[in-house]
């Protein structure tokens, strides 16, 4: 038996509403073992269920399945939470937010919201945030790279265009990955995805590309739910590499955008006789595969 991951993640009140459920899907912010999950993708008793909403990812074990929504007791009886701990408030109080309506940061302030991130804490926060407000108020500069007139924010959509799948191919994601019987399951203008099985526990590979999308978001989400999470630059384009047992994600910068690779081993892997990639050579995959991308992109 099984039940559409839609209906499964809105009956067990992970999100509010079923066509909540759906976007989250849509919007790839879903997976099944590891995988990016549409919304009619079936889940079985076993199954480990990803969602990300709000900035946070809920990290799910199915236990018994259903189609209707149920009380939070009766629907706590459906899963074992295996969601990460929530940062200490400490972490989220020292993370600078801009005031709604206020657009998107200059360079200028980008640079001074990296140095706060840097050094953290909430009086630091404060006085930054002051330093910012005035510079905007002068045209003088204490930065002698800074330019002498204030950039214009970065627009949505304003970075290069990747192409179908990120410019790559089934063929070289496959002799990429080392992965047999990949098949291009998912494809559309910003989500790709290979998959090689039928049950979605095989090996899988996918291309999202985000548009006016932060990547600091995308950054600590991973960083609270993979084991390592490091900085990156390919080619000199910056990004973050995440990885975990059987897993590697690479996330590419460009301006308000941001693309992701994902490579994943599948569970099917971890049962084999045959050994399973080691994590760095699953890595090496995904690093070429966002090498390709960054090459080819227009």
């Amino acid at each position: 038996m099984t039940t559409r991951v839609d209906s499964w993640i809105w009956a067990i009140r992970l999100t509010k509403t079923r066509s909540a459920a759906g976007a989250a899907c849509r919007g790839g912010h879903v997976r099944v073992n590891g995988a990016t999950a549409k919304p009619a993708q079936p889940v079985a008793v076993g199954d480990e269920v990803r969602v990300r909403l709000h900035g946070h990812e809920r990290v799910v074990e199915v236990t018994a399945l259903i189609s209707k929504r149920v009380s939070a007791p009766a629907a706590a009886e459906c899963y074992i939470d295996r969601s990460p701990p929530p940062p200490p408030r400490e972490v989220v109080a020292s993370q600078p937010r801009r005031d709604r309506g206020a657009g998107r940061p200059t360079k200028r302030e980008r640079r001074e919201l990296d140095r706060l991130r840097m050094h953290g804490g909430l009086l630091v926060s404060l006085v930054l945030v002051l330093v910012v407000a005035l510079a905007g108020c002068s045209d003088d500069s204490d930065d002698p790279a800074a330019p002498t007139t204030a950039d214009a924010p970065g627009k949505a959509g304003s970075g290069p265009f990747f192409g179908a799948c990120g410019g790559v191919t089934t063929e070289e994601v496959t002799r990429i990955t080392r992965f047999a019987g990949l098949g291009n399951t998912v494809n559309n203008p910003s989500v790709c995805e290979w998959d090689g099985s039928s049950d979605r526990t095989g090996p899988v590979a996918s291309f999202n590309w985000y548009r006016g999308s932060p990547i600091g978001r995308e950054r600590a989400t991973e960083q609270l739910s993979r084991a390592s999470t490091k900085d990156l630059d390919i080619d000199g384009h910056k990004g973050f590499i995440a990885s975990d047992l059987g897993i590697c994600e690479i996330g590419i910068a460009f301006g308000a955008d941001f693309f992701e690779w994902s490579v994943s081993s599948g569970t099917q892997a971890l049962g084999s006789d045959q050994p399973p990639p080691t994590t760095e050579q699953i890595c090496d995959s995904t690093r070429e595969l966002a090498r390709l991308s960054i090459e080819r992109a227009s």
